[in-house]
């Protein structure tokens, strides 16, 4: 009778989670006048608010799911992703990126590109966004089929169908404000869910068992070069850490979006670093379960690597920690797929339609647009999780994304930030040239011409070799003929000192920023 109780008890997390979800949704809107009101938010929320949507982007389809796989594939190099590919890259976001937004007034990337360079730059980057953020959004369903597989042997389309629904129906309700307030509230709802598998790693998965050898080191018998290797220092480092890190973090339009709706220039720089510290943390919940998840199960272990944390929770969990274990990850990849579809609403709206197919129309029309777009993103997404079953796990899949079109856009990105002599005929050669020498290396590596010890490793290279190539055409092709003067790049481009100038972060933020960075170092060596 207890089981029995439990098991129904179990059931009615998730609905639960459902209701609350469009309860949020529903107390969070508030009448939009404007486009930017419903779509951006801009400078409209707290600290506590934003910093707390930041951090749960992050703990979406791709960290739960598709780091965990990441630990049961490769051990805990998993870990460099938290690490190595996301702090330093938080504090150069939170030290100079957000205040560079912020101090130009700008709401959104393409926005600052297009002043910087020009609006032919800003129509490329909306596009290519839009293209990232429409595949990626596939990732969170995707992963509803592979974690209702795994628990439930639910098929694909009515789980798809089930949590698409539901973020279309509050996304409707309240733009970029639901979807952010229900993000605060699944961080709470993902951590207590997670936790118990926590203090399962520590008791009954012995995961040294498993980690012997490079899985069980983050540097020690990694070599320096050697694409061959299932990873190595040179791609780790330069890839990941400088190329995929920095470019994620200074460039997401969902990140960017999310720091610029915090009130001030000093709140929206705090909210990097309070993420960071978060994410510290979230690793060792997402990456410890899954070290010794192949000798827990077994020949219970799945085929699928992304398949491992739903089937250590279904082998370990009571009914009743099932059902919250399964609201965490539907709550997961509802995160992911939430955020993604208001990123593209505001970027097919305000960077796309407004900007260049319907010129001068009403707000009122602007915002029927934004809505009718966020039911495209979503049927869009449909479409594209279909391409996430070509790939073995989910990161190689969003790391090849981001190697491809991110890594160029990025080296572009830094050239018009440090220098004023890049011009709008560079950074769009930077953009065609990086992203042709990206496609082309994947050629190679399809077709056997280029090896690679593994495919993360492959698209840690691919990344080094688009950012690098975008970089020299970017300067090469910069001509004087096309440099704006200095009126013009006024508030646009970072000085250090003088007239223009970024303010100082405050002394709390160095602080803050110090502890971080030093607490990122400590863990690197004691993993080592």
């Amino acid at each position: 009778m207890a089981t029995t109780l439990a098991r129904y008890l179990g059931l009615a997390v998730l609905p639960l989670y459902l209701v609350v979800s469009l309860v949020i949704g529903w107390t969070a809107r508030r009448k939009s006048s404007t486009s930017n009101e419903f779509l951006n938010a801009s400078k409209s929320l707290p600290l506590w608010v934003v910093a707390a949507a930041f951090f749960s982007v992050n703990c979406g389809a791709l960290e739960i799911v598709g780091l965990s796989a990441a630990a049961a594939q490769y051990g805990v190099q998993a870990f460099h992703f938290y690490w190595i590919g996301a702090i330093p890259g938080m504090v150069f976001m939170g030290g100079v990126m957000i205040p560079l937004y912020m101090r130009s007034g700008v709401h959104s990337l393409p926005e600052y590109l297009e002043r910087r360079f020009n609006a032919r730059v800003r129509l490329i980057n909306a596009w290519l966004l839009l293209v990232i953020g429409t595949a990626i959004s596939g990732i969170g369903l995707y992963a509803v089929a592979q974690v209702l597989n795994a628990v439930y042997q639910w098929p694909f389309f009515a789980s798809a169908a089930l949590v698409g629904g539901v973020v279309l129906i509050y996304a409707l309700m309240g733009g970029l404000r639901a979807t952010i307030f229900n993000e605060v509230f699944r961080v709470v709802i993902i951590v207590l869910g997670l936790l118990p598998l926590l203090s399962l790693s520590t008791t009954s998965l012995h995961p040294a068992a498993s980690l012997s050898g490079s899985r069980g080191h983050l540097w020690l018998g990694l070599p320096t070069i050697s694409p061959a290797s299932q990873l190595d220092r040179l791609g780790v480092i330069g890839g990941l850490g400088m190329v995929l890190s920095f470019s994620y973090w200074c460039t997401d339009f969902v990140l960017v979006q999310r720091a610029l709706t915090a009130r001030t220039v000093k709140s929206g720089q705090m909210v990097p670093l309070l993420a960071g510290f978060a994410k510290l943390g979230f690793s060792f919940l997402v990456v410890c379960p899954a070290l010794g998840a192949a000798a827990y199960l077994g020949d219970r272990m799945p085929a699928s690597f992304d398949q491992t944390l739903p089937t250590l929770m279904t082998a370990s969990y009571s009914p009743l920690l099932m059902g919250l274990g399964l609201t965490v990850l539907l709550a997961s990849l509802m995160s992911a797929l939430g955020a993604n579809v208001s990123a593209f609403s505001a970027l097919w709206t305000e960077e796309i339609y407004r900007r260049s197919i319907r010129r001068g129309a009403t707000e009122l029309h602007y915002l029927r647009m934004g809505r009718a777009s966020i039911v495209a993103a979503v049927a869009l997404s449909f479409a594209t999780s279909y391409v996430t079953f070509s790939f073995s796990d989910l990161m190689e899949y969003n790391q090849l994304l981001f190697s491809l079109f991110s890594a160029p856009f990025f080296a572009v990105f830094l050239l018009g930030l440090f220098g004023k002599k890049a011009t709008a005929h560079g950074a769009l050669a930077g953009i065609v040239v990086g992203v042709a020498a990206a496609l082309l290396h994947l050629l190679l590596v399809a077709t056997g011409g280029v090896f690679y010890g593994s495919m993360m490793s492959a698209n840690f290279y691919i990344a080094i070799v688009a950012f690098v190539v975008a970089l020299i055409a970017g300067l090469v092709f910069s001509r004087p003929a096309g440099r704006k003067s200095d009126a013009e790049l006024d508030l646009l481009v970072y000085r250090r000192s003088g007239e223009g100038a970024l303010q100082s972060p405050s002394p709390l933020w160095w602080a803050l920023a110090a502890i971080l960075v030093c607490a990122c170092a400590l863990l690197n060596f004691w993993w080592r």
